[in-house]
C-alpha cells in the first residue's frame, strides 16, 4: 500500500497543530481552503504546498466543515473538548460550553471579514449536545448542515427566507455519537443534480432526499454498507465519492460510486486506499479531481503538540 504522501501529486504542507476539519477549493483564490479543529482558523494551502493563514475570528472555536460560494466562506464551528478539555482554549466561552455551541460563520472573502453567523444551538432540545460537522450549500442558497452528536441535519434558508430549523429528524439513522452517547451521527452531504441531498448513516448505509421534502428520504441501493462513513462528494464526472474507514484495518478507503438509474442505486467503479497512518476527514473537488485531506486522528486525540505535516492527495484510481 502506497502512502498517499509519496505520491508524486500529492500535495504536502506544514502548519503546526491544524487538525484540519474540513477542505475545500476556492476558485477565487486558486487554492485550497482548510478549517482547523484545534485552532479555529481558515488557513490558505496552494499547490505547491505553501500554507498561509487566511482569517480567524473568535467566533471560529472548533471549525469543521468548509465550503466556497460566490466569494463567501461559509463555516461549520462548534465547540470540540478531548478529555474535558477546549481544544481553543484562547477562544473558549468555558469548558461547559463544549458540545453546546454550532453555527455557521459566513466571512466575505476578499475583505476577510465575517458578514453572517447563524445560531444552530436554539434547535437543540433538552439535554442533547451539538456539534456541527458537514455541510452543503443547495443552489436556491439554503445551507443544510450535519449534526456529529445526532442522526440530525439542520437547514439555513437563504438570506431573507426564513429562519435556521430542523429539516431532518430521524433516531433510526443514528450509532454512537461524537459524545460517546446513542443518537449516533449522519455522514458527510453532497447535493445530486437532480437536487436531491444524500448523506450516510452511522452504519454506513447510503440515503437520498429531496430537498422539497424530508419525510421522502429513502436508502440508496448499494452492494455492501460503508462503515465510517465520513465524507461525500459528487465528482466533476457526476460519480460520488466517499471516504470510510475501513473495517479491516487501520487508514481510509475512498470509494468511488457510479449509478445508472438516478442514484436509486450505485455500483463501485474504483477504490483508493490510503495508508494506515491517513484518515481523510474531507473530500473537495479541484481541477477536475477529487481530493482527499488527511489528518491524525491518534494524535488529535492524545492532544500531541507536534502534529504540523499534512497531505491533500488526488484520487488515484
Amino acid at each position: 500500500m502506497r502512502h498517499v504522501g509519496l505520491r508524486p501529486d500529492a500535495i504536502r504542507f506544514s502548519c503546526p497543530e491544524l487538525h484540519p476539519g474540513g477542505c475545500t477549493w476556492s476558485p477565487a483564490l486558486g487554492a485550497f481552503l482548510v478549517s482547523s479543529q484545534k485552532q479555529g482558523k481558515l488557513v490558505l494551502v496552494e499547490m505547491d504546498g505553501r500554507c498561509v493563514d487566511l482569517l480567524d475570528h473568535p467566533l471560529l472555536i472548533t471549525s469543521t466543515a468548509v465550503r466556497e460560494r460566490d466569494g463567501k466562506a461559509y463555516v461549520a464551528v462548534g465547540h470540540r473538548g478531548i478529555h474535558g478539555r477546549s481544544l481553543s482554549p484562547r477562544k473558549s466561552p468555558g469548558d461547559d460550553t463544549i458540545l453546546r455551541i454550532g453555527r455557521v460563520c459566513v466571512f466575505d472573502i476578499a475583505g476577510r471579514r465575517l458578514v453572517g453567523s447563524h445560531d444552530l444551538a436554539p434547535l437543540v432540545e433538552g439535554a442533547h449536545l451539538l456539534l456541527p460537522d458537514d455541510l452543503v450549500i443547495a443552489d436556491d442558497g439554503s445551507v443544510y448542515v450535519t449534526d456529529a452528536c445526532r442522526p440530525v441535519v439542520y437547514r439555513i434558508p437563504a438570506a431573507g427566507h426564513g429562519e435556521p430549523h430542523v429539516f431532518l429528524a430521524d433516531e433510526r439513522l443514528g450509532g454512537a455519537g461524537a459524545d460517546g452517547k446513542g443518537g449516533g451521527r449522519i455522514g458527510g452531504l453532497a447535493i445530486l443534480p437532480s437536487g436531491a441531498i444524500v448523506f450516510s448513516s452511522a452504519q454506513g448505509q447510503l440515503f437520498k432526499c429531496p430537498l422539497g421534502n424530508a419525510h421522502e428520504f429513502r436508502p440508496i441501493g448499494t452492494p455492501h454498507p460503508f462503515p465510517g462513513a465520513d465524507a461525500i462528494t459528487l465528482g466533476p464526472e457526476g460519480h460520488l465519492y466517499l471516504a470510510a474507514t475501513d473495517g479491516e484495518r487501520p487508514g481510509t478507503v475512498v470509494w468511488r460510486l457510479a449509478s445508472d438509474d438516478g442514484f436509486e442505486s450505485v455500483r463501485v467503479v474504483a477504490v483508493d486506499r490510503h495508508g494506515e497512518d491517513d484518515r481523510a476527514v474531507a473530500l473537495a473537488v479541484a481541477q477536475h479531481r477529487v481530493w482527499a485531506i488527511e489528518g491524525h486522528p491518534e494524535a488529535f486525540e492524545a492532544f500531541r503538540p507536534d502534529t504540523a505535516d499534512y497531505v491533500i492527495a488526488p484520487f488515484s484510481s
